[in-house]
């Protein structure tokens, strides 16, 4: 008796020690990601997640989206990454035969907007272009600003900034509509985002186009600035993520996808970086940021024909 409860103690202190070993054998290893995204983001992703997961060693390739497709359709199945991180759907519609679908169990939080059920790849991130307007010089040239339409005002000329679309968000149709308006607008040539925020809080301009986390900070601490969302309906798009066919370390790579679309990933992403959730439970929480849940995202073509027709009834009428 005494000889049996002896081996049943061992046995158990045996699983006792092995159980924890197989969770470390799980959250160890490598990680290859290839990613767009920008520097203070992916050093913000990078840190958060090796400091939950400490065993895993992240190894990064940085380049372009376009650069990165490339690289994905060219290499042997035997060659990849594991995640490719940043750009928008057009880029995982590219790429889509050498992904591997995995559905996060974060997904039932996600919003209804960028729930790609049964899609291979994952949205992390949203986009969201808004307005940043002088308050003082608005009110002296008797200017409203509360749309895309109001941007046509004759007043506005040479007045209206804008930072580069291509380098502000990864969906290539709001990069293409706002890059369209500017043309329409005959605005001179994109600017850096600092330029563009310094040129509307110093007067020079009424009112800069920029994606929404870059003036979000800005405007917070200026009560010469408003954001303004776009009446008709915001630019807006997502940035995605994706675990790789043929990937050496996929279980590395779904912790890595349920880390970036988890709660609290995504809000240390607004609370650090300013930028939006695709997650329903996350939300900013400050004046004038209105949740992206009653945002309406613009009707690109539709909005394009009219602003057109806007355009050419003002030039007429001249």
């Amino acid at each position: 008796m005494k000889k049996m409860t002896i081996a049943t103690l061992v046995l158990a202190i045996l699983m006792m020690v092995a159980v924890p070993s197989l969770s470390i054998a799980e959250n160890s290893g490598r990680l290859v990601l290839y990613t767009s995204v920008p520097t203070t983001q992916l050093n913000m992703i990078t840190s958060l997640f090796t400091a939950k997961y400490p065993g895993i060693a992240v190894d990064i390739i940085s380049a372009r989206s376009e650069e990165l497709v490339g690289r994905v359709l060219g290499e042997d199945a035997g060659m990849r990454g594991d995640v490719i991180l940043g750009g928008g759907q057009d880029v995982y519609e590219a790429i889509a035969g050498r992904l591997t679908a995995y559905e996060t169990a974060n997904a039932s939080a996600f919003l209804k907007t960028f729930n790609l059920r049964g899609a291979a790849y994952t949205p992390f991130q949203v986009n969201v272009s808004a307005f940043v307007v002088n308050k003082a010089l608005a009110e002296e040239l008797g200017v409203s600003v509360d749309g895309w339409a109001s941007l046509l005002n004759e007043k506005l000329g040479g007045l209206i900034a804008y930072t580069n679309p291509d380098a502000a968000t990864a969906d290539s149709q709001q990069a293409a509509f706002v890059s369209s308006f500017a043309e329409k607008l005959a605005l001179a040539t994109p600017s850096a985002p600092s330029f563009v925020l310094n040129s509307v809080t110093a007067g020079q301009c009424l009112v800069g186009i920029i994606n929404e986390d870059k003036a979000i900070e800005r405007v917070s601490r200026s009560s010469d600035l408003s954001l303004v969302y776009a009446s008709e309906g915001v630019a807006m798009g997502a940035s995605y993520a994706g675990i790789l066919a043929g990937a050496s370390n996929e279980a590395n790579a779904r912790l890595f996808i349920d880390f970036i679309t988890s709660k609290e990933y995504q809000q240390a992403a607004l609370e650090r970086l300013s930028q939006r959730s695709v997650r329903s439970d996350v939300n900013f929480d400050m004046d004038g940021v209105p949740a992206t849940g009653k945002l309406v995202k613009a009707d690109y073509k539709a909005l394009t024909l009219e602003l057109i027709a806007s355009a050419s009834a003002a030039s007429n009428s001249k």
